[in-house]
């Protein structure tokens, strides 16, 4: 995400950033918001990068996935509309990924005019 980015939601911010590879072994960078996740894919690479917002996570796993051969922990992330995706090898620790997500996912977020309530 670049800093224009950043001024999508107000009041979104930054709360992880680590390399990350996806697809068979596409490097690229994740990054995780309280409001959003994104995977940004590094200059060679050939996936396209993907972005969602964090309300549409059905449910986030952390699995050794065939892709990587077993080796290494992958990040399934299972989204209401059916979609997965698997990030693969994270530089953090893919527990803690996983529970900053969740952590970041059940939070209660701010709906523009919902600060001091309906003043109509």
């Amino acid at each position: 995400m670049t800093e224009s980015d950043s001024l999508t939601y107000p009041g979104e911010f930054e709360v992880l950033r680590t390399k990350a590879d996806t697809g068979w072994w596409e490097g690229g960078e994740l990054t995780v918001t309280n409001y959003r996740l994104a995977w940004k894919p590094n200059r060679f690479a050939h996936a396209s990068a993907f972005e969602f917002d964090l309300d549409g996570v059905r449910a986030t796993h952390v699995v050794r996935s065939p892709k990587t051969l077993f080796l290494s922990l992958s990040i399934r992330i299972s989204l209401v509309s059916g979609a997965v995706y698997e990030i693969h090898n994270p530089r953090d620790d893919a527990n803690r990924v996983v529970s900053v997500i969740e952590d970041y996912r059940k939070r209660e977020r701010y709906r523009p005019g919902s600060l001091f309530g309906d003043s109509g």
